[in-house]
């Protein structure tokens, strides 16, 4: 018994028990999402198989009042049908010498050629019966008018004025269209059918010319067709999980013996033999294990051998050189970091080459050897350019980390269209969903119509843009905003909307610029901020940017960055 419990508590057969049980739950959560998927789909298809018809008879039987034919027999208006002219009718008057009813004839020319083509229909479009009758004014009943059925559904067709005792599933659907002037009602009957067979039925009113409902058309298909295709999907798609499952298990089984098992079974013989080896080797294994640490037969030999590695090993090391090695690793990994980040920053070259009406440019200086501050510009199709400018609640990695995250899902929702607010919503809500640290970002977020103009604008908590108009001077124009993005989920973001002329400029900036001090304490602001760019408003966009750059650096003098510095300026040329 015991050996029998190790053997079940190996790493193979536990591995190879959890894929078969995965794999039979995966199959059977597939095979649930088709099942409910395939069934919506095919009866989807046969409702809209049904009010297609409807339409197409109504388009030929609205306008006429059926109550009308109850005047006569069905064998009298079939008569006036069978004749093919009015003149061959008073012919036959004349003859036998019946009495010509001019009424009864142009109603027998309608019953019969309503009748003739509702059972065309009724054939070519595969439906088993097509009828209109008038329901009792309780709906327990109803008189058939028309009753026409499909030559292979095995109905024997009911003659005009049959009463018929109303099935309780069609109530509400005679209530809804008499009374909530419904146009189309679909009904359903899969049971309790008797003799029957499972159908559903389409019911439209019938009006007069004057708009009064007179009768109802039903149109009906069988659904033998829709339950036998679900039958053989289930079928189907059982048959193919339970090979797929069986092939999978076979070639896992291989991997698991090659790949896996015999792997760990030569570590955890070499460990052991390491550990009571020569005491030469130095070679650490850190962390505290013992053969305790798991109950699968292999790996629980592998800790056991590590432990006795580590007894031994970790007394011969002293004061290794770990400190060191993490701190040029780390130093690696910010400098790689930076270079990555900066790489994620859009290049203007390309984009200026192919759009002549507009020029922009950008600068990022960060605190550290990685920042939270942003910016982004790029086509979002051929007439719209978005432009951006963020700035992320913390430095370092984590604010690296978030800002790569903010910066490319603005941009993939931006590709999907709709406006400025609706873009930094959807984002802010992604963000808000798992942001256990509490991070958020402030973004000026803008798209510009680059033919004419006009800007859609939505700024989420972030610093007002200086804006130069009219050959005017930059001014700080401070227009609605909410909050930032993923600061408070689920707020709602307000949009705004301006319009370009050629020659107008757009400045934007985070907070690392107009908050930069000095050593006595004074922050650099945005007086000195507007005087800069007043004062130099004929310059590039490159000039620009460099020349307050240079201007913020001059007025810090010594005193060390302390926070992110982005700037972006653009120019509109029309």
């Amino acid at each position: 018994m015991k050996k029998l419990k190790n053997m079940l508590m190996g790493l193979y057969p536990m591995t190879v028990g959890s894929i078969i049980l995965i794999m039979i739950m995966f199959s059977i959560f597939v095979q649930l999402i088709g099942y409910v998927a395939f069934t919506s789909s095919f009866s989807k298809e046969y409702e809209e198989s049904v009010s297609r018809v409807n339409e197409l008879c109504l388009d030929y039987m609205d306008g006429y009042d059926i109550k009308k034919f109850l005047k006569y027999t069905q064998e009298d208006l079939e008569k006036m049908y069978a004749f093919t002219s009015f003149v061959q009718y008073e012919e036959w008057c004349e003859e036998k010498g019946e009495e010509l009813d001019k009424e009864l004839y142009l109603k027998g020319s309608v019953y019969g050629s309503s009748k003739e083509l509702l059972s065309t229909i009724c054939n070519t479009m595969n439906m088993s019966v097509i009828y209109a009758i008038i329901p009792d004014s309780d709906y327990k009943n109803y008189t058939c008018i028309f009753n026409c059925v499909n030559d292979d559904s095995g109905y024997e067709p009911w003659e005009l004025g049959r009463r018929v005792e109303t099935p309780e599933e069609y109530y509400d659907a005679y209530r809804n269209i008499y009374e909530k002037d419904s146009k189309i009602e679909i009904v359903k009957r899969y049971n309790n059918l008797g003799s029957g067979r499972p159908h559903i039925t389409g019911l439209s009113p019938l009006k007069n010319e004057d708009g009064n409902i007179v009768g109802i058309l039903c149109v009906q298909r069988y659904t033998d067709e829709l339950e036998l295709t679900i039958r053989t999907f289930i079928q189907g798609t059982s048959a193919l999980s339970v090979i797929a499952i069986i092939i999978i298990l076979v070639l896992e089984s291989i991997f698991l013996k090659k790949q896996v098992i015999k792997p760990i079974d030569i570590m955890a013989k070499e460990a052991k033999r390491f550990a009571e080896g020569s005491e030469t080797d130095v070679t650490p294994v850190q962390g505290s294990l013992s053969a305790d640490i798991c109950k699968v037969n292999e790996i629980s030999s592998l800790a056991e051998s590590i432990s006795i590695m580590e007894t031994d090993t970790i007394k011969r090391i002293e004061h290794i050189s770990a400190m060191t090695m993490d701190k040029q690793r780390i130093e690696s990994d910010l400098n790689l970091a930076s270079k990555i980040q900066m790489g994620m920053l859009p290049q203007k070259d390309q984009l200026l080459d192919d759009y002549k009406e507009f020029d922009i440019a950008a600068s990022m200086r960060t605190a550290k050897e990685v920042g939270g501050d942003f910016y982004d510009f790029f086509m979002v199709d051929d007439t719209h350019l978005a432009i951006l400018i963020a700035d992320v609640s913390d430095k370092g990695f984590a604010a690296a980390f978030f800002m790569a995250i903010s910066k490319t899902l603005i941009k993939a929702r931006a590709r999907l269209g709709g406006s400025a607010a609706d873009i930094i919503e959807y984002v802010d809500g992604l963000i808000s969903e798992k942001n256990p640290q509490g991070m958020f970002v402030t973004v000026w977020f803008g798209i510009i119509d680059i033919r004419s103009g006009h800007m859609d604008i939505c700024n989420a908590g972030h610093d007002y843009p200086a804006i130069m108009q009219s050959g005017g001077d930059y001014k700080v124009e401070k227009m609605p905003h909410g909050p930032a993005v993923g600061f408070i989920p689920g707020a709602k973001h307000v949009g705004y909307e301006a319009d370009l002329k050629p020659g107008d400029r757009i400045f934007l900036y985070t907070d690392g610029l107009n908050e930069a001090k000095r050593s006595d304490g004074e922050r650099y602001g945005i007086e000195r901020m507007l005087k800069v760019l007043n004062s130099n408003k004929n310059l590039s966009n490159e000039m620009m940017i460099e020349k307050i750059s240079d201007e913020v650096k001059i007025f810090a003098g010594d005193e060390p960055q302390f926070d992110d510095m982005t700037i972006l300026s653009f120019t509109y040329n029309g």
